[in-house]
């Protein structure tokens, strides 16, 4: 039986019929004959037909075991397709026929496996805004920002596993530090997990840990007072309760059953109250609730905005932390990138101060930017 496309908007198709054993060479040339035939209202659109698809770009570079869509068809005589997959041509204000090309071979390797993964490594020149109070120290200068980020999931239809690793390295060069050449102005070791299991569509079961921690040494300037040192802090949270998603890229966690610890291994030279803990303590144990929000919000292809949300109670204090990253894409290589990050914390008085305080962070970078698939 040959199963035949069918267009859901100008960007999109799904297969009409449920997964089965299916002729796989039929079906991609179905799928990219229905994509070449759909009239696009914005041109701002790039349809890809199959000559541009089939046809060799004048870049010279090897994708991984294939060299184009008809090696795959020739190898995918009869296959099982595991979940009702979709193919996306990303809308874009640059046409670029390669990456076009990348989207619709990357969409027929997700049909082979439930497997996903994805890696960003960046490498930009920042223009960096502290607070005095920002928990994690630092200055207000011009920076260097390093960021390695990788993404290992497993989707099917009733069960996803997402896995997200992030390695945030800055530092700069501040005059007014007469102590200390270069100082860490941005340090974050980050691996997050989440299993969710679906109850009812878009309702799941969700099972979630996460750990975050520093690996360089931050001074105060002009002191050789530490704001943080490796593994000081060291966070780790586990979260329990359901995921409710309603539309694509919008996550909303709420966990009943929450549980937080905060570890400071250097308690020596790092000063533990500044992070919610009390004098003499070296590791908290809590226990709460809490919700987090993620949204992804990617309009064109050269524009992504990444929102995360994360509130924490143990009815005693809260925790409010809100990062927003907005990439822009100038070219394959270059973006610019824009984060807000405003926290707040009650368990936080700094020194000095009689409440907690809003802490805020901004951040604008620009340089060498990579996606690998």
């Amino acid at each position: 039986m040959k199963m035949v496309a069918q267009q859901l908007s100008p960007d999109t198709f799904r297969l009409s019929d449920q997964p089965q054993t299916v002729e796989m060479d039929g079906l991609l040339l179905d799928m990219i004959s229905e994509q070449s035939n759909a009239v696009h209202a914005e041109d701002t659109t790039y349809m890809l037909s199959w000559e541009e698809i089939m046809r060799l770009d004048s870049i010279e570079r090897e994708i991984h075991e294939i060299d184009s869509l008809r090696t795959i068809n020739a190898s995918l005589v009869m296959q099982t397709v595991e979940h009702i997959p979709t193919i996306e041509v990303e809308k874009s204000w640059i046409k670029d026929a390669e990456e076009d090309r990348n989207d619709v071979l990357r969409a027929i390797r997700e049909m082979r496996s439930p497997w996903r993964r994805e890696a960003t490594l960046m490498a930009q020149i920042t223009q960096n805004y502290v607070t005095d109070n920002w928990y994690q120290g630092g200055s207000s200068s011009f920076a260097g920002l390093g960021i390695a980020k990788g993404q290992v999931s497993y989707i099917t239809e009733r069960f996803t596993w997402e896995n997200t690793g992030e390695w945030r390295i800055g530092g700069s060069t501040v005059s007014a530090d007469s102590l200390h050449k270069v100082n860490t102005t941005d340090d974050l070791f980050r691996i997050y997990s989440k299993a969710n299991l679906r109850i009812v569509p878009k309702l799941f079961t969700s099972v979630s840990a996460e750990i975050e921690t520093r690996l360089l040494p931050t001074y105060k300037s002009n002191s050789n007072e530490l704001k943080s040192a490796p593994f000081s802090p060291f966070r780790f949270n586990a979260a329990f309760g359901i995921d409710y998603k309603p539309v694509k890229n919008l996550s909303i966690s709420f966990s009943p059953v929450s549980y937080k610890v905060i570890h400071i291994m250097d308690t020596a030279r790092v000063k533990v109250t500044d992070y919610g803990l009390e004098a003499g303590q070296r590791t908290q144990h809590n226990i709460g609730s809490s919700v987090r929000v993620e949204y992804m919000w990617k309009p064109v292809r050269e524009v992504a905005l990444e929102s995360k949300f994360y509130f924490y109670t143990n009815y005693k204090h809260v925790e409010i932390d809100l990062e927003v990253n907005c990439d822009f894409i100038i070219n394959r290589f270059l973006s610019a990138r824009l984060m807000l990050h405003p926290r707040y914390d009650t368990s936080v008085i700094m020194e000095g101060d009689s409440h907690a305080k809003i802490q805020f962070r901004e951040l604008l970078s620009v340089g060498f930017a990579h996606k690998f698939h």
